[in-house]
């Protein structure tokens, strides 16, 4: 019997697969996150290594299996990927082993063939698409400094300008003030200097279920950092969508991320925005661990082959 494990390694957590040579799921076993730090990509290669190991344990399968694939937050770009595949080869857990960036693996799930448009938005935002003539495009996923339009990030960044704009009187006065001293333990506005100095990127996403609750109560400078987010997001899909002409069919797009997911306030936006463009939304819950099964499952040729790596950047166009 062969086996394959497959990794989704995100921001937030990690999620290793094991399915058999029939693509039936075995085992899996979940961990802390694996975000590549690009000045030491190798370093949370030991995390990966051990959940592979404990799936495959639970499995009853002997390493190496016959195919591993990796998709791993930060991943996504050379050097970095060669080093992560390098290391999970030395660690002895594969015959064969290829890594990618973890939004392959979740596009892979909802797309295993033909044309369509996967949008992401959690702590960071990225959108990747495949056309009906097999060219794969991305846009976004730019990062902290020159990207990340409607993300987690960007939406608790936008509330705190809103916040500062509101206190100097350039701006609506907002609840966002209150609420995100409150929430922050803060004591006064000018004591948000000294946190958001030290304030991780997860810290200034954290924030954003408050920004939906002043929203929801009728804020209108909180009201209006959701809907610019919600349009910076459809601004990714309708991208894709005229890149990638011409559609055979009205164009399907899957939505993943923690700020998309299942009873998500932003989901419901996002799907009635996307619907205008006009887009057809795909129901189907996704799972990175699953997609990157399947991916390392082709690297035996049993799915039809791998894909090669997405493309790094976008070309001009």
């Amino acid at each position: 019997m062969s086996y394959f494990l497959g990794v989704d390694g995100g921001g937030t957590r990690t999620r290793v697969a094991l399915v058999d040579q029939a693509g039936t799921e075995c085992a899996r076993a979940d961990g802390p996150p694996t975000l590549i730090d690009p000045a030491d990509p190798a370093a949370t290669v030991g995390v990966i290594a051990d959940l592979c190991r404990e799936a495959a344990s639970k499995g009853g399968a002997d390493l190496p299996v016959a195919g591993l694939w990796a998709g791993i937050a930060g991943a996504g770009t050379e050097p970095t990927r060669s080093v992560v595949e390098t290391a999970l080869r030395e660690a002895g857990l594969s015959s064969l082993t290829s890594v990618g960036a973890d939004a392959e693996a979740t596009f892979y799930d909802a797309f295993p063939s033909g044309p369509g448009i996967l949008l992401i938005a959690g702590t960071g935002s990225i959108a990747l698409g495949r056309g009906a003539d097999g060219s794969r495009l991305r846009v976004g996923g730019w990062g902290l400094h020159l990207g990340d339009e409607g993300s987690g990030y960007r939406i608790g960044m936008s509330a705190l300008h809103a916040f500062a704009r509101g206190e100097d009187g350039r701006g609506v006065s907002t609840e966002l003030r209150d609420s995100v001293l409150k929430v922050l333990g803060l004591a006064g506005p000018r004591d948000l200097i000294k946190w958001i100095a030290s304030a991780q990127k997860a810290d200034v996403a954290s924030l954003v279920p408050l920004i939906f609750e002043v929203a929801e109560a009728g804020d209108q400078a909180a009201l209006t950092v959701i809907e610019e987010a919600v349009d910076e997001l459809v601004g990714h899909v309708r991208t894709l969508v005229r890149r990638l002409e011409p559609w055979p069919a009205t164009p399907e797009v899957a939505l993943a991320g923690g700020l998309l997911k299942e009873n998500r306030p932003l989901r419901v936006r996002m799907i009635r925005a996307i619907e205008v463009l006009p887009c057809r939304h795909q129901a189907r819950v996704l799972d990175g661990a699953r997609g990157a099964c399947s991916l390392a499952m082709g690297l035996a040729d049993l799915t039809g082959g791998s894909p090669a790596p997405w493309p790094e950047f976008l070309s001009g166009n």
